[in-house]
């Protein structure tokens, strides 16, 4: 009997800590993110001009080394690489739909040496409703992607940029999708 009353308790502690240890091991593995990227809200990048980049950061971001324009740069650079046309403050509240790309890195405090991190790029837009089309809204989100993860305290900046690079390729690819010429046409 004594036996198995040492038996009962010391496997299942092994087994709680596989399962701790497991969920630890996930913790390390960026997420992929969620798009509201479908052909119902696509066609809402359809025949923009440009897009006006915004970026904004949280003081754990900051704390890892990325502050809001070495994010926008990087971001303007990557949208520009993909062809993707970039458009000024004053040319973006001059065109229609006052097209803005938000751009926005969060990071949280860690434990044991992480810090988990979110980035998200929205496409905002001033809007009307359908409905009553004397309803205009002067920005709401018309597209979206976010990814988020965790990182070792050290490689937080690296691993927010590859999230950032990510979250502009899928924006930049359906973009061009949105605005591709259909064949035989022109």
């Amino acid at each position: 009997m004594e036996g198995r009353a040492l038996d009962g308790p010391v496997p299942a502690r092994r087994g709680a800590a596989l399962v701790v240890a497991a969920a630890a091991a996930m913790l390390c593995w960026p997420v992929s993110g969620a798009a509201q990227d479908t052909e119902w809200n696509r066609y809402t990048l359809e025949d923009l001009v440009g897009v006006y980049v915004r970026a904004e950061t949280n003081q754990g971001c900051e704390g890892a080394g990325l502050s809001a324009e070495s994010v926008r740069t990087d971001a303007v650079a990557a949208l520009e690489a993909a062809e993707v046309p970039l458009l000024t403050e004053r040319e973006m509240l001059e065109s229609p739909g006052i097209p803005e790309l938000r751009v926005t890195l969060e990071c949280g405090g860690g434990v044991a040496g992480v810090v988990g991190y979110s980035v998200s790029v929205r496409m905002q837009q001033a809007t009307q409703m359908i409905r009553d089309n004397q309803i205009t809204l002067s920005e709401a989100v018309t597209w979206w992607t976010t990814g988020v993860g965790v990182a070792e305290a050290g490689a937080v900046a690296d691993a927010l940029g590859a999230e950032l690079q990510a979250r502009l390729t899928v924006f930049a690819d359906a973009f061009a999708a949105a605005n591709a010429e259909e064949e035989g046409s022109g």
